[in-house]
């Protein structure tokens, strides 16, 4: 029997999860800026789990490895994740906002920084091989600060409690076993919390096309969408690919706080065993494309 377990990854300083755009004086200009979002993507969870639990990494073990291919070298369950505050829960709402949460009902979208610290870091560019100073070159960088709280995900990787390092930046984590957690396995709709992956097109494609793309393992898109709640569609790169030194290809995407007429929860679309398009089923729902 599977044994699946809660984790809450307690950050020990301020990150920066971002999930999009390039930070790149070539493409942005002389200022750089980079925007976090309240929550990580799938792909930077699942594979610290992997990284700690199966001492991942080691680039000849994917050299072999097609870039499509490499994805599979990651099996992760992973469900989530969810914001854990006090007691209290909340949902990424994309794009910079969350959702709180009280008995599995969707109550209000609000602004991060009224859950969250926001810190904005400001520096100057450096060059890599030398390490002196890029004339005329700063940039921004947004940092959010977790207070009393932490990043909750549901796995079946066994974790034990204490201090790890995570992402990029080889942040200091905390890793807590929370074995009280009563998530819903039904509800009367289904709140989108990470990116749900859908088959991309070879094509340009009108708006009307997009109801009709596939949400693999459930239908088409027009099927499951709720009645004057339109769903938040995006485009989402699925990891980096350590064996070719690039980012994954990018897909199109249902983007969380998206709210779609599925009852369980669950995980959906394109690369689902990877942790991708998870599903948390609410009880009631606001429309969070007017707040």
């Amino acid at each position: 029997m599977i044994k699946i377990t809660f984790l809450l990854i307690k950050p020990l300083k301020p990150l920066s999860f971002r999930w999009g755009g390039e930070f790149s004086p070539i493409l942005s200009g002389p200022m750089n800026k980079g925007v976090s979002e309240p929550l990580p993507l799938p792909s930077t969870i699942a594979g610290f789990l992997y990284s700690v639990t199966k001492n991942a990494g080691n680039k000849k073990d994917v050299e072999r490895l097609s870039l499509e291919d490499d994805l599979n070298t990651v099996k992760v369950k992973l469900w989530g994740p969810l914001l854990y505050i006090k007691g209290n829960y909340y949902a990424h709402s994309y794009p910079g906002k969350i959702i709180r949460l009280e008995n599995w009902k969707m109550i209000e979208e609000v602004d991060v920084v009224n859950v969250l610290k926001v810190i904005n870091k400001i520096g100057i560019g450096i060059k890599g091989d030398s390490k002196a100073v890029k004339e005329s070159l700063l940039y921004t960088q947004q940092l959010i600060k977790i207070r009393e709280g932490g990043i909750l995900v549901e796995t079946d990787y066994e974790i034990k409690d204490g201090y790890y390092t995570m992402g990029g930046e080889s942040s200091i984590v905390k890793i807590e076993t929370l074995k009280e957690v009563n998530i819903p396995q039904k509800g009367k709709y289904g709140l989108v919390i990470s990116p749900i992956i859908l088959k991309p097109v070879n094509r340009i494609i009108t708006i009307y096309d997009l109801y009709d793309m596939e949400i693999e393992g459930l239908g088409k898109l027009r099927d499951v969408i709720v009645n004057k709640l339109p769903v938040k569609l995006g485009l989402i790169g699925v990891g980096f690919n350590i064996s070719y030194n690039v980012r994954r290809p990018i897909y199109p995407a249902i983007m969380p706080g998206s709210i779609i007429n599925y009852k369980e929860k669950a995980n959906l679309g394109l690369f689902r065993e990877n942790g991708w398009g998870s599903v948390l089923p609410v009880d009631s729902v606001i429309d969070t494309n007017t707040h």
